[in-house]
């Protein structure tokens, strides 16, 4: 039988970690933006152009979720794959493969054109795998 320790999730852990991937997140997901999101940007309707104060603060919100979601995932799958730097680029290639299905059904349903999103896509995930690692680098069962 398992102990608990290797079978529950460490919340206080995954909301603290997850804050610190999110603020590591919200820093290296801007500089991809601005470096590679001028396409996506110059789009008709967009608000990352000119952006408000209220689109800012719900996408640092947005991206603190993100955090949280990540480190909730890493925690996760912590008993099968052991905890670890292997473990969360894992858990954090996971979560970018299944966000970046996401991004292609918007460019298949005509929203936006691939060369808009396949940067920020291909951009982001190291982005997300130096965030994740981060947050996992404190978390403990």
């Amino acid at each position: 039988m398992e102990s608990q320790s290797t079978t529950k999730v460490n919340w206080p852990r995954v909301f603290g970690c997850g804050t610190l991937a999110g603020i590591v997140w919200i820093a290296l997901g801007s500089i991809v933006t601005a470096l590679l999101g001028r396409d996506f940007a110059a789009l008709p309707h967009n608000r990352l152009g000119a952006p408000t104060p209220g689109f800012l603060i719900l996408n640092v919100v947005l991206d603190l979720l993100e955090g949280f979601s990540i480190l909730w995932l890493y925690a996760s799958i912590r008993p099968a794959y052991r905890p670890g730097p292997r473990t969360a680029l894992i858990a954090a290639f996971a979560w970018w493969f299944i966000v970046s299905l996401g991004d292609v059904t918007w460019c298949s349903f005509g929203l936006f054109p691939p060369r808009t999103l396949i940067p920020l896509m291909i951009g982001t995930l190291p982005a997300l795998l130096i965030a994740t690692l981060i947050g996992a680098k404190f978390y403990k069962d």
